[in-house]
This record gives structure tokens, C-alpha cells and sequence, in this order.
């Protein structure tokens, strides 16, 4: 399925503490994660200061620059992940590259135990990671992104872009993640390939974008910490508002009414493609509460999204794609709100859209039928 996601402008794992810093809003440690063969894995975890051990959590891996040394992994942390992360609720965990090699040339055979072992101290929203990488960790996130693409909800690069061809060649694996490149205007060297990377992203149908920022070299100033943690806010709005709109289609189509009808604010209208389907939530249980208990439901598959949120972070609005055996092609519209409980739909309209040289013999039909007969 193909998704637009527009965005708007990591646990207390049972390694081994080596040091540890607190502040008024954030935890960081260095732990070390054994590996086998007498092979560690020494990375930092930053958790926000009220961590609670049952709740759940997004959680960044975030992979550091340069030689992808202890020193960089506090850099990056400092200069984006840390202390704006764990304010704002995120976990972070930033990995130091093994004795092997950085990120993208071996160090990589070490993420998927980590993402193991994160799993299993952590409750992760959603099952998955969010990703993101600085130069060099930019390029070691498109490595990693393309080994493993099902284990993450978003690819963030700043500045980056796969590192060898065989990267490239796996780009057709990222489809489903929405990627998004930041890149400073005088970075010449990295500016070429990322272009080709998200033109690439987007003939094979993937969600793309690529930041320029005039004037700024490799490390643009401008990206700081506030920066970027809003970036990647948006990102996770994003991927909740269409876990949501997912989960409600297929709540209908399992025809599971309490599922289905928990996805509605309180005061939710639905528009169905009936001229008088304008049903309030209460009607419109009323009409599809026989339809669920006979256990027919109705299936609507999305091919195409677009979700924008509006500036107060707390309103977002959609429209999409839909296929269904009966109707044919469809499209939805609507609107959802963030509520304590998550976002929630609160309004929702089902239509046909009809190509303009139907219209005339569409509409006749429609007048036809609307008129008394004799």
C-alpha cells in the first residue's frame, strides 16, 4: 500500500551500567550488551526522568557521526537526541560501533541483537523503532533501514544516503517508511546523491522528502535538538493516525463492532454515499450493529494516503484511496483529534469519485430516479 505521511513545518535494559548522569529531565546510561564470542556492544540510553517500566514508549535508535565513537555518540546526543527526546516522552538508544567496523561497513551484523534486547526491556509503541542518523550514521541508517525495513516506523537522515550499491538496490524495501532527508546547501558532496536517493524513493513509490537548507554546510546549525525532536514528533503523529485509520478498516471488515466504533470520538459523524447516510456515532451503531452481530462486515483496502496535521498539533485531516469489491475505487475524508486516549475520528466520509465525462450521464440517471414517476 502506497502512503503519503506529510509532516508539518529507548526500557531499562538488563545490560550493564557503566555511567550514569542524570539531569531534572533525563536518564542517560552506557550499557554493554553482550554479543557472543567475547563480543560486546556498548551503546547509551537516554529514558526521560519519570520513566515508568509498564508504559509504553517511542523509541529511537539513533546512530552516531564521524567515527561512530563514544564521543560521537555524546555529540549526537548533545547536539540532537538527549535531553529534547526525553522531554518530550522518547526513549533513545545511540549504539558505539563495534570493534568490526562503523555502521555501514560490518558494524551493522550488531543491530539486530540490540533491537532484540530493547524489545524485551521495553515496551515499544507500536512494535517498531524510529531511526535516524547524522553523516556518517545517516549513512549506516539506510544500511540498516534496508536489512531490516520491517522493524521501523520512520527513516530520518541528517545528512545521509546508502553507502554502496547493493544499499541502493534495497531502497525498493523502504516503500513502506517515510524517509526524510535534511542536507545543508553548500554540503555539494552529499547533496547529489541524496537527490538521486529520494528521486529514486519516489519512482518506486515511496514517501520521500529532501530538506535543503541554504547557506549551511554539513551541520547545519538550524537543526538542533527542538528541531529535529519536532520533526520526528510529527513522524510518530503520523504513523499513529494511520495505525488508527488501519486498524478501524479492519475492525469493519472482521466486522468486530466494539473494535470498530472505539476508533469514534463521542460525537463522530459518518457520511456514507447515500444522499441521507449522515449518521451521528449513536445512529450509525444503530445501522451497523445487525450487519456486525450477522458477522458481515465490509472491506475497504487503502492504496493511497494523505494526512496533514494542523498547527495546534492536536487536529489532523485525511483523505484516501480505497478499493472495495462492490463499490470499486473509493475515497475517504475526515477528520481526527488527540484526545487522552489517542487520536480519535471525528468524522469520517465515504464517497465514489466520478470521472468528469461520467458526470452528465451520471447525474440524468440521479435526477431520473429522484423524480415522481406516473
Amino acid at each position: 500500500m502506497r502512503r503519503l505521511l506529510t509532516v508539518v513545518v529507548l526500557i531499562v535494559p538488563h545490560g550493564l551500567p557503566l555511567v550514569g548522569a542524570r539531569s531534572a529531565q533525563a536518564e542517560t546510561t552506557f550499557e554493554r550488551l553482550p554479543l557472543g564470542d567475547d563480543e560486546t556492544l556498548e551503546y547509551a540510553l537516554v529514558r526521560p526522568d519519570d520513566f515508568d517500566p509498564a508504559r509504553t514508549y517511542p523509541v529511537l535508535l539513533a546512530l552516531p557521526p564521524g567515527r561512530q565513537t563514544r564521543a560521537m555518540v555524546e555529540a549526537g546526543l548533545g547536539r540532537y537526541w538527549g535531553e529534547q527526546a526525553a522531554r518530550r516522552g522518547w526513549i533513545v538508544a545511540s549504539p558505539i560501533a563495534p570493534a568490526d567496523g562503523l555502521f555501514f561497513r560490518g558494524g551493522e551484523h550488531a543491530i539486530p541483537a540490540l533491537l532484540d534486547h530493547l524489545e524485551q526491556a521495553l515496551h515499544v509503541e507500536g512494535g517498531r523503532f524510529h531511526l535516524a542518523g547524522s553523516s556518517n550514521g545517516g549513512r549506516s541508517a539506510f544500511r540498516v533501514a534496508g536489512l531490516h525495513a520491517d522493524r521501523f516506523h520512520s527513516l530520518t537522515v541528517l545528512p545521509g544516503y546508502p553507502p554502496e550499491a547493493d544499499d541502493e538496490e534495497r531502497l525498493a524495501g523502504l516503500t513502506g517508511l517515510p524517509v526524510a532527508m535534511f542536507v545543508g546547501g553548500r554540503d555539494t558532496g552529499w547533496i547529489g546523491p541524496m537527490r538521486r536517493t529520494r528521486d529514486r524513493l519516489r519512482e518506486l513509490g515511496g514517501i520521500c522528502t529532501l530538506t535543503i537548507i541554504p547557506g549551511a554546510g554539513h551541520v547545519p546549525p538550524s537543526l538542533d535538538g527542538p528541531v529535529m525532536m519536532q520533526h520526528l514528533q510529527g513522524v510518530r503523529d503520523d504513523v499513529l493516525i494511520g495505525r488508527v485509520l488501519d486498524d478501524f478498516h479492519a475492525a469493519a471488515a472482521a466486522a468486530d463492532g466494539p473494535r470498530y466504533f472505539r476508533h469514534f470520538t463521542a460525537d463522530a459523524v459518518f457520511i456514507g454515499t447515500d444522499p441521507g447516510e449522515r449518521w451521528t456515532r449513536a445512529e450509525f451503531e444503530t445501522y451497523a450493529k445487525p450487519h456486525f452481530a450477522r458477522g458481515t462486515g465490509w472491506t475497504y483496502v487503502t492504496t493511497e494516503r494523505h494526512i496533514t496535521r494542523g498547527p495546534d498539533d492536536a487536529t489532523a485531516w485525511f483523505d484516501e484511496m480505497l478499493e472495495n469489491e462492490r463499490y470499486g475505487t473509493c475515497r475517504g475524508t475526515g477528520v481526527l483529534v488527540r484526545t487522552h486516549r489517542g487520536w480519535k475520528i471525528a468524522q469520517y466520509a465515504l464517497t465514489i469519485p466520478l470521472p468528469n465525462d461520467l458526470t452528465p450521464e451520471v447525474v440524468g440517471r440521479i435526477r431520473e430516479s429522484a423524480a415522481p414517476h406516473e
